[in-house]
């Protein structure tokens, strides 16, 4: 039996979008396109008749990120919060991601890697190849996921406490 997907909502976006930046999420309702962040929102979620439109978890990922990116919701900003609701997204749902090792300080791959999504040069399918790579299924205790998560005040992120 596959494991339920945890997908993300808008309330969750805010939350990354406010701390990558730095604008308070009242604000940002008032200026960004709420269409356009749902739609990105609902893409991972498609399928047709039974039958879903991104069948593994790195394809879900995959047509999360360029979605946000491309959509365009926020005036500014677009491609860091479609990347970190990227790693929001994994780790959720009980995966690691792991920068690549072309990344210096900077996050140079990873930059490149955005970029590239968002010019629409890298498509879905090699995004999720690249996603495929960067994440490794954690051990949770029990059934493979974190019963007990919260969210720190300081971050966007899901943290474990069991």
């Amino acid at each position: 039996m596959k494991p339920s997907i945890r997908y993300l909502d808008l309330a969750d976006v805010l939350l990354v979008a406010e701390s990558v930046l730095g604008v308070i999420a009242g604000e940002l309702l008032r200026t960004m396109r709420l269409d356009l962040a749902e739609s990105a929102l609902g893409a991972p979620m498609a399928s047709f008749e039974g039958h879903e439109f991104y069948p593994t978890f790195s394809e879900k990922a995959a047509v999360l990120c360029p979605r946000l990116v491309r959509n365009h919701p926020f005036l500014d900003g677009n491609k860091r919060v479609g990347y970190m609701r990227l790693i929001e997204f994994v780790e959720r749902n009980g995966y690691s991601w792991t920068p690549p090792l072309g990344d210096g300080p900077r996050g140079d791959e990873t930059v490149d890697v955005i970029e590239r999504v968002a010019t629409g040069e890298l498509g879905e399918a090699a995004l999720a190849a690249w996603i495929a790579e960067r994440i490794s299924r954690r051990a949770w205790p029990g059934n493979g996921y974190c019963a007990n998560r919260t969210r720190p005040r300081s971050s966007p992120f899901l943290w474990c406490n069991s």
